[in-house]
């Protein structure tokens, strides 16, 4: 699976789970929904931290290991070595 594909199916899945979470608020009456599995996913871009989580996992998808412990989101990735991904 390509970089390209993975970012695609998690934009699709936030959009599905935008759209359960909409249906279960209209069930409930347009009452606050209850904290759950639901609520809970679609919170998470609000939570301190997790864009750095989701560079964290970038990093780790395109090298195959843990990021040093000096490199911060924002600085750059290094290439991947041959035997993560040979070309």
């Amino acid at each position: 699976m390509t970089l390209e594909q993975l970012e695609r199916d998690v934009a699709e899945l936030r959009q599905v789970i935008a759209a359960l979470q909409t249906q279960v608020s209209q069930l409930q009456g347009g009452k606050e929904p209850r904290r759950g599995v639901l609520s809970i996913v679609g919170s998470m871009t609000d939570l301190p931290g997790f864009e750095d989580m989701v560079a964290y996992g970038r990093y780790y998808r395109l090298t195959g290991k843990d990021p040093p412990p000096d490199w911060k989101p924002g600085d750059p990735i290094p290439e991947p070595d041959e035997e993560w991904c040979p070309r």
